[in-house]
């Protein structure tokens, strides 16, 4: 699962997890998103194309879900 992560600045990496243990709104808001991303994407994913799912991949939103992913370990 570790390769789906997309993800691998260490930097952001450090300042997300940073946030998340400091920030308990943000961390919220941050497995909110996770839940949504992945209820639209379970959605979607039938009925989409392999370009459709690259084309999703290369979002602005889909690199946030493959950031904070990595950083809440979900993808370890």
């Amino acid at each position: 699962m570790a390769d789906l992560g997309g993800i691998r600045d260490r930097t952001s990496l450090a300042l997300t997890t940073a946030r998340m243990r400091a920030d308990t709104i943000f961390r919220d808001a941050v497995h909110h998103f996770l839940r949504k991303f992945d209820q639209t994407l379970a959605e979607f994913e039938p009925h989409a194309t392999d370009q459709d799912m690259a084309d999703l991949a290369d979002t602005r939103t889909a690199r946030a879900f493959m950031l904070l992913g990595r950083a809440t370990g979900v993808f370890d």
